[in-house]
This record gives structure tokens, C-alpha cells and sequence, in this order.
């Protein structure tokens, strides 16, 4: 498994990071678009994605994961 860092967009256009672990890029959009994100890019390469080991370390560089995203921010979905 790797780290990912995706650029994604909900239903009113608004923008955010998400850190995703998966196998291959393909599994990463799966997971968020099933989670009702637009995924906009890959930018795994912007970030040292080893750095992060909690959440703690992810919020101050503004990543979220699926989770948190959809549960702790005012994320509206696609579904």
C-alpha cells in the first residue's frame, strides 16, 4: 500500500487535500469518488507523504482523510 495525496471538490466547489492509502492511483479515485468527490489531480508529488503517521501531522498542511473530510468539514457529497 502507498500514501496518496489527492486534490479533490465537492457539490459547491469547493476544494481540499486528501490523504488516501490504496494500492495504484485508479483505487485512490475509486475510494473518493465513492465517498462523492471530483477528483482533480494527483499531487502526491507535492507533498513528503511519509511525513505523515496522524492526524495531528496532516492538519498542518491542510490534508484530511476520506473520513474526516466528509464527517468534520461542511463537505457537500456528490451522492
Amino acid at each position: 500500500m502507498a500514501q496518496y495525496v489527492a486534490l479533490v471538490a465537492d457539490m459547491t466547489g469547493r476544494y481540499a487535500h486528501v490523504l488516501v492509502i490504496a494500492n495504484t492511483w485508479d483505487n485512490v479515485i475509486s475510494q473518493l469518488e465513492d465517498a462523492g468527490c471530483e477528483v482533480v489531480e494527483d499531487q502526491t508529488e507535492d507533498y513528503e507523504v511519509e511525513d505523515f503517521k496522524d492526524k495531528e501531522s496532516m492538519q498542518e498542511v491542510g490534508l484530511w482523510s476520506i473520513s474526516d473530510l466528509i464527517s468534520k468539514t461542511n463537505f457537500v457529497s456528490y451522492n
